[in-house]
């Protein structure tokens, strides 16, 4: 159990620091936040320091994370399909379709 519970917090850090290491590198990468704000900018490479010495040793656990979530993905994009396919089947359906035989239902 405790180990579940370890692994569980180990992938809700390693998606923190992972956002906050993407987060700051975008707004380094930027490149005017410095003459706006120097000191969010020096906070933005601390933040990306410390995001990536985190996340560096953790990148088993994020590429099974993003293994587990890409799957996720995946199977619930069949399921829409599968259940868009069968509704569309069913507004298809011959059933409903009604459609004349005769000359005289027909309008000659």
């Amino acid at each position: 159990m405790r180990n579940h519970t370890s692994t569980r917090r180990q992938q809700a850090l390693t998606i923190i620091s992972t956002i906050t290491a993407l987060a700051s590198a975008t707004y380094i990468a930027t490149g005017v936040g410095f003459m706006w704000a120097p000191w969010a900018y020096s906070a933005a490479w601390l933040l990306l320091v410390s995001s990536l010495a985190y996340v560096i040793p953790q990148i088993d656990t994020l590429i099974a994370l993003a293994t587990t979530v890409a799957r996720h993905t995946v199977h619930a994009a069949r399921h829409a399909h599968d259940w868009l396919a069968v509704l569309a089947d069913r507004r298809q359906s011959p059933a409903r379709v009604v459609r004349s035989t005769t000359h005289m239902e027909a309008g000659r």
